[in-house]
């Protein structure tokens, strides 16, 4: 690589994260085919998502990352579960995972909710309820509220007030909050200032600035719970008839100090965390994201479940031993199949440069993959069997 395609390789990078944090039947847009079939019974009770990226199922395409060699191959070392082969060719159909809410390249502004096959709510298939998923990356708490966004021609309030007019809705999870702070615009921006050896976010204020933002937001989604209450009241069903959790987020990345040691932070290894392990950050920048700014947005979700009397599960710690470029990871090899390698393979899709910029889409960086994505459904649904107010989703692997 010459010192110029580096140059603009490492440039690419802030593109490529650009979807950080951030995203059925006829009373539903862009039904999945099974959900129409699971939902043909008006009495079987269902479960619904609500929110944001982190619930959708972005990055559900994902078995976890592959190495540089692996990028060349057509599964990618077994990662891309929209790879396929056709008359000997190798092919990719993202609406494998997505179903009709996968980007639509003539229409990308309007399109990529993003509704994957692997998405949390599918975890309450385990106790029994149909799992709707309502949910859309890049939602903010105005689009669960009162605003039309990207496949749902309608809020997801709305959306929600229909479906309960016909279908016993037993559990609603909410995600939502994080794209109201702007963490990926504040993300994107930290990347740019590791790549280009300016000061960290840590040290520019990135993250007071965030903080400062968190009191507001925590309006925004207390109206969401009581939207959410007054829709379901109207359709007859009282708070005591169905289950409400609000969740929060995990990091996507460790700690500094758990950072693998094959990207160390300034030198040569600077090159390599961002071109191969698609984690462009200051250890700061690290720390600033895994030990303040997460576990202060959790705190503050975990308030507002409180005040508003709603069960809560903490995600803080879902993410633990499988962050993206954390110790005791890995990525898949080109002969490798990584959908048998959960326990040892990153829960985070990663945002790259140079051969990966053409895998998958921008909006899918560092959102929880398919692995992370089972593992949360399976928290989900031991929530809605344990009455406790107050619940969390921890990793012990």
């Amino acid at each position: 690589m010459t010192k110029g395609s580096k140059r603009s390789g490492l440039a690419a990078i802030a593109a490529v994260i650009a979807g950080m944090l951030a995203t059925y039947s006829a009373w539903v847009p862009q039904a999945r085919a099974a959900d129409q079939e699971s939902l043909a019974q008006q009495d079987e009770p269902v479960a619904v998502s609500l929110g944001d990226s982190f619930i959708s199922g972005e990055a559900g395409r994902w078995w976890g990352n592959g190495d540089l060699a692996a990028a060349a191959f057509c599964t990618r070392g077994g990662t891309d579960r929209a790879a396929y082969r056709f008359a000997g060719f190798c092919r990719y159909d993202p609406k494998r995972v997505y179903g009709n809410t996968a980007v639509d390249p003539r229409h990308p502004t309007t399109t990529g909710c993003h509704r994957s096959d692997v998405a949390e709510i599918n975890g309450t298939r385990q106790v029994e309820l149909t799992p709707v998923n309502l949910a859309c990356s890049g939602a903010e708490t105005q689009h669960i509220l009162s605003e039309p966004y990207k496949e749902n021609k309608e809020s997801q309030a709305e959306l929600l007030r229909t479906l309960a007019g016909t279908h016993q809705v037993k559990l609603i999870v909410v995600s939502i909050g994080g794209n109201d702070l702007n963490v990926s615009g504040v993300l994107r921006h930290c990347t740019d200032q590791y790549m280009n050896s300016r000061p960290s976010c840590a040290a520019t204020g990135e993250g007071e600035r965030i903080l400062a933002q968190l009191p507001r937001v925590a309006t925004n989604v207390g109206k969401v719970i009581d939207k959410i209450r007054q829709v379901m009241n109207a359709a007859g069903s009282p708070s005591g008839s169905y289950k409400l959790i609000l969740q929060s987020y995990p990091s996507p990345v460790p700690t500094s100090a758990k950072v693998r040691d094959i990207f160390p932070e300034a030198g040569g290894g600077k090159t390599k965390r961002t071109l191969v392990g698609g984690c462009p950050l200051w250890n700061a920048d690290f720390d600033l994201m895994h030990d303040t700014l997460t576990p202060a947005i959790d705190a503050t979700l975990r308030k507002v479940a409180a005040d508003k009397n709603v069960t809560f599960l903490s995600m803080l710690h879902a993410l633990d031993g499988h962050a993206l470029c954390e110790n005791g990871t890995r990525q898949a090899g080109p002969s490798e199949d990584a959908g048998k390698l959960g326990s040892q393979m990153e829960w985070v899709r990663y945002g790259t440069a140079g051969m990966r910029v053409s895998q998958g889409y921008q909006q899918e960086s560092v959102h929880p993959n398919a692995f992370a994505q089972q593992f949360q459904g399976r928290c989900l649904a031991a929530a809605y069997q344990n009455p406790s107010l107050t619940q969390s989703c921890t990793n012990a692997n």
